[in-house]
């Protein structure tokens, strides 16, 4: 597990042991969506790089050992580009997953204050109607 993992683990765990309220909740879902589009948009800016490298690449082949060698150096930087492109989108998913399980957290929340209240309520009908039974005695 990462540093940033960790940092994240313990964010969430004192997000939840706190009352967290939906507008903290929807603050920090604000945020993972900028995340989320800038990933989105370094990745289209990484992907249309690489198309552009692949066309340059293939015009330029030639005979020359040292043309060969940056050809083949070309090929290597390629292939990591494409291994990041992969881990960005592996990062945009688990940005959207979390994305999904910070909504759900909302939903849970909000269920929860309803029982809460209608807890209260409860308590509130049984305490009047408990008055009402020794205001007739």
């Amino acid at each position: 597990m990462t540093h940033n993992n960790q940092k994240q683990k313990q964010k969430d765990t004192q997000l939840f042991e706190k009352n967290i309220t939906d507008v903290e909740l929807g603050q920090e879902l604000g945020s993972i969506h900028q995340e989320i589009s800038q990933l989105s948009q370094n990745l289209s800016q990484l992907q249309n790089s690489q198309q552009g490298s692949q066309q340059s690449s293939q015009t330029n082949q030639a005979s020359n050992p040292l043309m060969q060698q940056m050809q083949s150096f070309g090929s290597q930087a390629q292939q990591q580009m494409q291994q990041t492109d992969q881990q960005v989108q592996q990062s945009i998913q688990q940005a959207q997953q979390a994305m999904q399980q910070a909504l759900e957290g909302i939903q849970a929340n909000q269920a929860m204050q309803q029982m809460y209240q209608a807890i209260q309520q409860g308590q509130q009908a049984q305490q009047s109607s408990g008055q009402q039974g020794q205001n007739h005695q």
